[in-house]
């Protein structure tokens, strides 16, 4: 039994260590860096979907928003992201803060 959860172990490690290369691939860009025809939109992140209107990711800080973007971005096969945004929120009872991030998921054409 130890060494299925020994395995199962190191395959978490080994699928953790590829997500992060594969963000890591994903580049923030302002929107001056590239012309219209520089790429082509993937998907807006957080933003595609009639969910959020009711819902959308939230994160402790802004480095971890825009980790989430990357992630997601990298799982959508984009290597870029156009027109990033995180804003905070305390809540409606002065909680601790949330951060909500999004931005445009886009594929550059080398």
């Amino acid at each position: 039994m130890s060494n299925r959860l020994a395995c199962l172990a190191l395959t978490a490690a080994l699928s953790a260590c590829a997500s992060t290369t594969k963000s890591a691939a994903v580049k923030i860009y302002s929107p001056a860096e590239l012309k219209q025809g520089d790429y082509e939109t993937v998907s807006r992140v957080w933003v595609d979907s009639w969910r959020t209107a009711f819902w959308v990711p939230t994160d402790s800080s802004r480095e971890d928003g825009i980790a989430a973007l990357k992630d997601k971005a990298a799982s959508l096969d984009a290597n870029g992201l156009v027109n990033v945004a995180c804003y905070g929120d305390s809540g409606l009872f002065g909680g601790s803060d949330a951060y909500t991030c999004y931005g445009k998921a886009i594929r550059v054409r080398r």
